[in-house]
């Protein structure tokens, strides 16, 4: 029988821990981990990070540590440095940890247009830094900082989505950056005996996001869509979806590097 991967004292990085599905995340995954685990959240915005921090907290031996963190930067020190200065800030060290997590979570959904209008190469490259290059580099210094014998597992997920292996109409590069982080996953999959690895396509969610898609996608049949899936209240809770990766987890039965969908059954 597989062994559970939420029941060690853990390390738990997460990315865009302040909105949607990534807040509802780290509060479940807070519900899970032990007494002793540690939350490392990241991202751009002090006031929301304190504010998830804050409930957090909440649980019993559960601590946490904010860092700012912008996923489309390309600023090497900060690469270098955010994981190991919130371990510093939180006054914890590497060794404490039973188990180290990291929550690939952060990403953008526009710009939202045809293939044939995709010809600003600058805001094409910005597009790619947040949802791609920044993913790679942070993913790189998570394993490289969570090598200590200490730590006798490692589990990365990617937040993945339908759109990394069916194509979507208008929503080319959303699409392209998806299907690459996949591929990282299974490529560390191969690469890593010892990290357990998952890309995980939550479903249609409830969020800001999905706002962006009612509003300003351009292919009309998947605007519809959207818009369709709102007035009949058919869109997945954040919170359902996030309890659905914990169950994923726990039950650890899943094929390293597998794309698994809300809806999957597992």
């Amino acid at each position: 029988m597989s062994e559970p991967l939420l029941d060690k004292v853990s390390v738990c990085v997460i990315t865009g821990p302040t909105r949607g599905l990534g807040r509802s995340i780290a509060q479940q995954f807070a519900n899970k981990l032990p007494k002793g685990s540690l939350f490392i959240l990241l991202s751009r915005n002090q006031i929301l990070l304190d504010s998830i921090s804050e409930l957090i907290l909440l649980k019993d031996g559960i601590r946490t540590v904010t860092g700012i963190f912008d996923q489309g930067s390309c600023d090497q020190n900060l690469y270098d440095n955010i994981l190991e200065d919130c371990l510093k800030n939180a006054e914890a060290d590497v060794t404490e940890f039973q188990q180290a997590i990291l929550i690939n979570n952060s990403g953008t959904l526009e710009p939202l247009d045809f293939v044939r209008n995709l010809d600003d190469v600058c805001t094409i490259s910005n597009f790619f830094n947040t949802n791609l290059a920044g993913c790679v580099a942070l993913t790189s210094k998570f394993m490289q900082l969570f090598n200590s014998p200490s730590i006798k597992s490692k589990i990365i997920v990617n937040i993945s989505s339908l759109s990394a292996v069916q194509p979507m109409k208008s929503w080319a590069l959303y699409c392209m950056a998806k299907s690459a982080r996949d591929m990282m996953i299974k490529v560390i999959s191969e690469e890593e005996e010892n990290i357990r690895t998952l890309n995980y396509a939550p479903g249609p969610l409830v969020t800001d996001m999905t706002n962006i898609a009612c509003q300003n996608t351009k292919d009309m049949e998947l605007r519809n869509w959207f818009e369709e899936q709102v007035r009949k209240k058919s869109l997945v809770e954040c919170d359902s979806s996030a309890l659905k990766l914990v169950s994923i987890l726990q039950k650890n039965t899943f094929e390293n590097g597998a794309h698994i969908d809300y809806y999957d059954e597992i």
